[in-house]
């Protein structure tokens, strides 16, 4: 019973690589799905802010892709001469609907204790990256890593 009460106290998170020096988490609770996308098929869409890198139809729904990294200050992903024929898309949920996230690399999942969880956003911080964080954890070899915001992007994006 006890061992039972320490599983639930566990969090799971997907580890995501935005750039070589960008490494960010989504909480497990937002995910739906992970693609591997041929970056040739997404459909850009003229006049749209560069932050959505276009659409693409899975599962037959038209599904928002969203270059994260540009998001956060970032060169764009998928910029002239991008070297890779395929993309890592995160589906993940919000609100009633689903979100695509770009993203160089996917990593694993990872546990991390409630305990090791600081749910606290940055106050009045300038910084494009911590903008987009609900907060910060330590995983089991004590490095600090961030929590992705969802919510904070779909403001961003509703505003622009």
């Amino acid at each position: 019973m006890q061992k039972q009460q320490s599983l639930s106290s566990n969090r799971q998170f997907l580890c995501l690589e935005v750039i070589k020096t960008l490494q960010i988490i989504i909480s497990a609770s937002d995910l739906d799905e992970v693609i591997t996308l041929d970056h040739r098929k997404i459909l850009q869409i003229p006049g749209m802010p560069t932050v959505v890198a276009g659409i693409f139809q899975w599962s037959g729904e038209l599904l928002w892709l969203i270059d994260i990294g540009y998001l956060m200050g970032c060169n764009p992903l998928l910029s002239t001469g991008y070297s890779q024929q395929n993309v890592r898309v995160v589906k993940v949920k919000f609100r009633d609907g689903y979100l695509g996230i770009l993203a160089q690399k996917v990593g694993s999942l990872i546990s991390v204790e409630a305990k090791n969880i600081s749910m606290t956003k940055p106050q009045k911080s300038n910084s494009l990256v911590e903008k987009f964080l609900k907060g910060t954890c330590t995983n089991s070899e004590g490095k600090k890593m961030m929590i992705l915001d969802i919510e904070a992007i779909i403001l961003e994006l509703e505003s622009a």
